[in-house]
């Protein structure tokens, strides 16, 4: 009875914490690939992934705001070569309607050729019972084209 008492203690002085990270992770890698399978049948309904106020950034450019412009966006890049986004969370950690997400990424074109590597950082946000993405940001870790002066 002791031990059971422990357990019950740690488990209420953590939050469960540890249990819901666990189920977050798998959720976001659930909704990560819905958002890879989507992105390879032609990037129509990219919008669909993002909270309505969502932003990204990417790179060498300004951020782009609301689900609308970002789905114009990911459609924009599948029409100039981008086929397929293979994602690799690393690291997903929960707190309250919100997830921090750090992970891998690798953008093919056609016949699988590979376009770009790098890393990225997403804030998920519950929205509609659904994990969106609210935050979205990242950068290639390939080397740059452009010389030192």
């Amino acid at each position: 009875m002791s031990k059971l008492y422990v357990l019950l203690v740690l488990v209420l002085m953590t939050g469960g914490s540890s249990f819901a990270q666990k189920d977050a992770k798998a959720d976001i890698m659930a909704a990560n690939q819905k958002f890879m399978d989507a992105f390879a049948q032609g990037a129509t309904a990219m919008n669909t992934y993002y909270s309505t106020d969502a932003q990204l950034m990417p790179p060498n450019m300004e951020s782009v705001k609301g689900s609308t412009a970002i789905g114009t966006f990911w459609k924009g890049a599948y029409d100039s070569g981008v086929k397929k986004a293979k994602l690799a969370t690393t690291e997903a950690t929960q707190n309250g309607d919100q997830v921090f997400e750090v992970g891998q990424y690798t953008l093919y074109g056609a016949n699988d050729t590979q376009l770009d590597t790098g890393k990225y950082v997403v804030i998920w946000k519950k929205e509609g019972g659904q994990w969106k993405l609210h935050r979205d940001i990242w950068n290639t870790s390939m080397a740059s084209n452009v010389a030192a002066k």
